[in-house]
């Protein structure tokens, strides 16, 4: 039996790469008009296309240009730190169905998010040693580029090819853009999804249940 949790919504309240992405424009504020512009671009793009991930990539590869690895990992430090420690970021009854299923081994992270930033962002709020399903980065001398991007259909590829004799039993998200891991999932909780992700899955054809941030 599987277990798992999106990052981004649902362990944490704020988007983590978006925030390494903030605190980068604040030493680089003249790449904020065309950051911007992709953001809104990917806003109005499906949940579940391929567009919204293609502007989210192009958005990280601009703010990050230039940065080196360990230069990356100092700023995913900080960000993780201040996100860990911010009040309300995450929600206990969640952290504590996360806890549950850590201990009986069935627990799973799948995150778009790069790897060490959700590893770094799990082990200040008491995570350690789960499984992590995320993004990778190749540093280049231009900096880092997505390797590897876990979205919508990649995240259900790597899972059905890590987890192939056990099988999902439940999903907790508030994204349509994972509407393929859901298609393979018994359950599916959507945590206080935006009206476009309820409108999509909704539209999906799958059983689903909603919960709210604060309380079951």
């Amino acid at each position: 039996m599987t277990i798992a949790f999106d990052l981004d919504g649902v362990l944490s309240r704020s988007d983590t790469m978006a925030a390494v992405v903030s605190a980068r424009l604040r030493s680089r504020p003249w790449l904020a008009c065309p950051i911007a512009i992709l953001a809104a671009v990917a806003a109005l793009a499906p949940a579940h296309g391929r567009l919204r991930p293609r502007c989210n990539r192009a958005i990280v590869h601009i703010a990050l240009a230039g940065l080196q690895e360990h230069e990356y990992r100092h700023l995913v430090r900080s960000v993780a730190r201040r996100l860990a420690s911010r009040p309300g970021n995450t929600s206990p009854w969640i952290i504590e169905a996360l806890r549950r299923a850590h201990r009986d081994g069935s627990a799973i992270v799948t995150t778009a998010t790069e790897r060490h930033l959700a590893t770094e962002y799990l082990r200040l709020i008491g995570i350690e040693g789960l499984p992590i399903q995320a993004s990778e980065f190749r540093f280049q001398r231009q900096g880092p580029r997505f390797a590897r991007h876990n979205v919508g259909d990649a995240k259900s590829t790597a899972l059905r090819a890590s987890r192939a004799q056990a099988g999902l039993e439940r999903l907790y998200t508030d994204s349509a853009s994972d509407l393929p891991l859901a298609r393979l999932s018994t359950s599916t909780v959507l945590v206080e999804p935006s009206r476009r992700s309820l409108r999509a899955f909704e539209g999906s054809g799958l059983s689903f249940m909603t919960a709210r941030w604060t309380a079951r």
